[in-house]
């Protein structure tokens, strides 16, 4: 009995923050930007909340009107962004430098930072953007050792083959200051395959699908998803996705602890 009360008493901590999750496991759909939050800039919010290793996250549709005027932006001090370019093309200017990136490229923006967003294309740009505050304090140190705020361009980013059919690309597996681990690649399945058997991971995952049809188990539940599809797996949740459509699938999946 007393071997019991020990083990409740030392797991119970672990207990708590697992159950402040307000986030729930499952899928989620792109909607169309509804509020202008900013000139020439839309939004709508696709899912909010807690989850272990985070004490806020947000998930948000956002699309920008061309323009020539470039929208000033800042990232708050307790806070990071991701932005992943859904569709059309956008003009980010950070520090020195300018990137004109398309769909499937990212942005990844640490505390406090500035930077500007210009749409110059022929069509609105829409993005996803995934905005998070950690449980731990902001380390900044430690995201500027491991490079700070980055742009990826989807064109620069290698095609690896894999012997499953398909094969991935690989865009940073590194520190930032809310994310002891933060690991972001892009799968792309054959017809009918799995990526993998039903598995558990400690990191939460976010896994975005750019292209086609897939199936998501997540426990013992089956989610049907699509392009605009966003499957949310907390912490050691058991999950696995396989191509249910008729060509390739390819999906973003977003890793982070």
């Amino acid at each position: 009995m007393k071997k019991i009360i020990v083990l409740l008493v030392l797991c119970f901590p672990l207990m708590v923050w697992a159950q402040t999750d307000s986030i729930q496991s499952g899928m989620y759909s792109w909607k169309n930007p509804g509020t202008e939050i900013q000139k020439n800039i839309f939004y709508t919010t696709l899912f909010e909340g807690k989850v272990y290793d985070m004490e806020w996250v947000q998930m948000s549709a956002n699309s920008v009107k061309v323009t020539n005027q470039k929208i000033k932006q800042q990232v708050a001090a307790n806070a990071e962004h991701l932005l992943i370019v859904k569709s059309g093309t956008i003009t980010i200017g950070l520090k020195d430098s300018t990137w004109t990136i398309g769909a499937g490229s990212l942005a990844l923006l640490m505390p406090g930072e500035k930077y500007t967003l210009q749409n110059n294309g022929a069509d609105n740009c829409n993005f996803y953007e995934m905005k998070y505050r950690s449980k731990q304090p902001v380390n900044l140190t430690r995201a500027n050792d491991a490079g700070g705020s980055l742009v990826d361009n989807w064109n620069n980013i290698a095609f690896i083959p894999n012997n499953k059919g398909g094969g991935r690309r690989n865009f940073f597996n590194r520190p930032t200051a809310m994310a002891k681990r933060m690991e972001i690649h892009v799968t792309t399945l054959n017809e009918g395959l799995k990526s993998h058997e039903p598995h558990t991971h400690r990191a939460e995952e976010i896994v975005l699908v750019i292209d086609n049809k897939t199936e998501m188990q997540i426990a013992d539940k089956f989610y049907k998803g699509a392009e605009g599809s966003i499957y949310y797996l907390g912490s050691n949740i058991s999950h696995a996705i396989k191509n249910d459509g008729v060509g390739t699938c390819t999906y973003f999946a977003i890793q982070f602890e």
